[in-house]
């Protein structure tokens, strides 16, 4: 019979169980809805800019656009550098580690 009420007091909902349940829920509830808003906030960035640029080019017209949209190329003296350039260099900087 002992084992019997310590099952009932292992398992009955008590306030303080009930409490621990609903603080868990509570904060899954808080969790999704953040994200929910996060991903509004998402999506309502995205129709902002989409409606930036299509407004700029109804405007502007598109070529004016694209021109603006377009990375600048980078001048000769800062081309990057090709995989075996940047181990030759490393390279020749171990040679002259050894030689010192």
């Amino acid at each position: 019979m002992g084992w019997l009420s310590r099952l009932a007091e292992r398992y009955a909902l008590t306030p303080e169980k009930l409490a621990g349940n609903e603080l868990r829920d509570t904060r899954l509830s808080l969790f999704q809805a953040e994200r929910q808003l996060l991903e509004a906030e998402m999506r309502v960035d995205y129709h902002r800019n989409v409606l930036f640029l299509l407004e700029a080019i109804a405007i502007d017209g598109v070529e004016s656009v694209a021109d603006r949209q377009r990375p600048q190329h980078p001048s000769s003296l800062q081309r990057p550098l090709v995989l075996h350039q940047v181990l030759q260099a490393e390279l020749a900087d171990g040679k002259r580690m050894t030689r010192s």
